[in-house]
């Protein structure tokens, strides 16, 4: 339990920023689902990409502790729906994907705010947090 139990965080997050932040609000006591493609976030594989033969990684494992996973396609139909239906439960949304790719998953702020007023964040609402 912490300051933040009871709230629902969906993290689509790569590297460090986004994974590491998240991390942060799971310490806290939020319920953190972390969305991944088949082949998994880069991080998982930092090590690899060095020449270390390691199956995991200390520093993704750091910065994704207490968190819950699932996989998605988000090129698919169906996983963007299951990704809505996520979204139609949480109170934030964590991402460091480029802008360019959260519009072409129809992910971006405006998007976002209109169809999960939840995420409306300060100003439009009463404040989340």
């Amino acid at each position: 339990m912490g300051p933040l139990h009871g709230y629902r965080v969906i993290e689509l997050g790569i590297w460090v920023a986004a994974p590491a932040a998240a991390s942060m609000l799971a310490d806290w006591g939020a319920d953190v689902i972390k969305v991944e493609s088949a082949s998994g976030d880069p991080y998982r594989y930092t090590l690899r990409h060095i020449g270390v033969d390691i199956a995991d990684s200390p520093t993704f494992a750091l910065d994704n502790r207490g968190k819950r996973g699932v996989v998605l396609d988000l090129k698919a139909q169906g996983d963007r729906d299951a990704l809505g239906e996520l979204l139609d439960g949480a109170d934030v949304f964590v991402t460091n994907l480029r802008p360019a790719a959260l519009e072409r998953l129809s992910l971006d702020p405006a998007t976002l705010r209109a169809r999960y007023p939840r995420l409306a964040g300060p100003g439009t609402g009463p404040a989340r947090l």
